[in-house]
């Protein structure tokens, strides 16, 4: 089964046990993890986690084809501090996928923005337009060289790959607005695509809004069920992000007012991004 199938499978709404056959280093306290089987999910969809005897935890999809699920995660927690403590042959359970993805173009020119362990999901979206014959190109950023993650996959996927890092360490000094922003002024895009940091994709969409470029960006809140019973992940406007999103259209994510500003904890307290 290659990535482009059209094949469709039902949500999982009860978590079913995935192995994990195999893992390995990104960056400093970043790790890909994969799991034999499939969730039949698109690129820019999200699945739950769940740790038995520790917690459940939503994650972007970085690959679902060819028999195999890669979650790329960061340790932050409890549940992935157990998760990076497990040994190949280990049992999770997993649900999913769950919200809207990233739009898949035909013939386009494309242009993905990945910050952080959000590029991830992003190299899932440019194999599936790549099949579509569109072009793609990736900006991938992050603070430093030593934090950069899925460079090496993306050029060996085809992808013009450009890096932004912070201190200058690896490709250009300073952010991946600052590259988009270069880029937009020389060439002609389609569609631009991002993951991230919520400020920097909040200045990616303002920017494609400004020129007429269609723009996507994908926004995280808060999640519990998955499927909109909970309520944890609704933005001040009242949309649930398991449904309405991730994935939103860049106007209707500036519509948001806490987008780029501020999301809720599990308490529902405000928490500045």
């Amino acid at each position: 089964m290659t990535c482009c199938s059209e094949h469709q499978h039902s949500i999982n709404t009860e978590p079913q046990t995935f192995e994990i056959t195999d893992f390995w280093e990104e960056a400093k306290d970043i790790r890909t993890f994969v799991f034999k089987g499939t969730l039949g999910s698109k690129p820019g969809q999200f699945c739950m986690l769940w740790i038995p005897g520790v917690d459940e935890k939503p994650f972007s999809i970085a690959r679902d084809y060819d028999g195999e699920i890669w979650l790329t995660i960061c340790k932050v927690g409890p549940a992935t501090e157990k998760l990076f403590d497990m040994s190949k042959g280990a049992k999770v359970g997993m649900r999913g996928p769950f919200g809207h993805g990233f739009t898949v173009a035909k013939k386009k020119k494309i242009v993905l923005v990945g910050g952080g362990y959000g590029t991830a999901p992003l190299h899932f979206t440019g194999k599936r337009h790549a099949e579509n014959s569109s072009d793609v190109t990736m900006i991938i950023g992050a603070r430093s060289a030593d934090l950069l993650i899925w460079v090496d996959q993306c050029e060996k996927s085809g992808f013009r790959t450009l890096v932004a890092t912070n201190d200058g360490s690896r490709g250009t000094k300073g952010f991946t607005t600052h590259i988009l922003e270069d880029l937009l002024k020389k060439e002609s895009v389609d569609l631009v695509q991002t993951c991230g940091p919520e400020k920097m994709m909040k200045a990616i969409a303002q920017m494609c809004t400004e020129k007429g470029i269609e723009c996507e960006v994908s926004i995280e809140r808060y999640m519990k069920c998955g499927f909109g019973v909970c309520g944890q992940c609704v933005t001040e406007s009242g949309e649930k992000m398991c449904q309405t999103g991730p994935c939103v259209k860049a106007q209707k994510a500036l519509s948001y007012s806490d987008f780029g500003v501020y999301h809720r904890g599990p308490e529902g307290q405000k928490v500045e991004w």
